[in-house]
This record gives C-alpha cells, sequence and structure tokens, in this order.
C-alpha cells in the first residue's frame, strides 16, 4: 500500500481508508445516537490499519498473524465499548 504510486493498487489505501471510516462511523453513530467526531474517526482509523500494516511487515507466521489479528480485534472492540460509554457521557470508563 505504501508503495503502490503508478501501479493498478494505488487508489487501494485511501479506498480502504473511506471504507472503515464508514463503517466505524455507522457503528459509533449506532450506538451513541448521533454521529460521532469526524476526526476522531479517522485517527481511530489510521490506528487500526497502523497495527494491520505492522502485521503484515512484521516476521510472523501464517498462525501467529491469525491469533495477533484475533487478539487486536478483542482489545479493539473492548476499547470502542468503552469511548462509546465515555462519549455518551457515562464517565465511569478506565481513564480518570
Amino acid at each position: 500500500m505504501e508503495k503502490s504510486a503508478g501501479s493498478r493498487y494505488e487508489g487501494f489505501k485511501s479506498q480502504i481508508d473511506m471504507q472503515m471510516q464508514s463503517a466505524f462511523t455507522s457503528y459509533f453513530s449506532k450506538f451513541m445516537g448521533v454521529s460521532p467526531d469526524a476526526e476522531l474517526i479517522r485517527i481511530l482509523v489510521s490506528m487500526r490499519l497502523q497495527g494491520y500494516m505492522e502485521l503484515i511487515k512484521g516476521d510472523y507466521t501464517v498462525e501467529e498473524r491469525i491469533r495477533l489479528a484475533r487478539e487486536i480485534g478483542i482489545h479493539a472492540d473492548a476499547g470502542t465499548m468503552a469511548l462509546i460509554k465515555y462519549l455518551n457521557g457515562q464517565k465511569e470508563v478506565y481513564r480518570k
């Protein structure tokens, strides 16, 4: 994705980014009842993509990549729910 200029994959990263931003926005909107901050969504998507890029670039077996991807997803899900709870005004989340 990083060196795709001039290839047929040149727009792939931006396409994935837009799709993920749309999915994240829909998910947050569903649980918050309002549209989330667009800049927050952009940053969260960037963080998620960077995490998966680490899996692609790293020297891992397929099994390790699958395990790590699953564990990243579990962490992301828990963090997402805590963030939604916080944004909904229910301040009892893990950070103060």
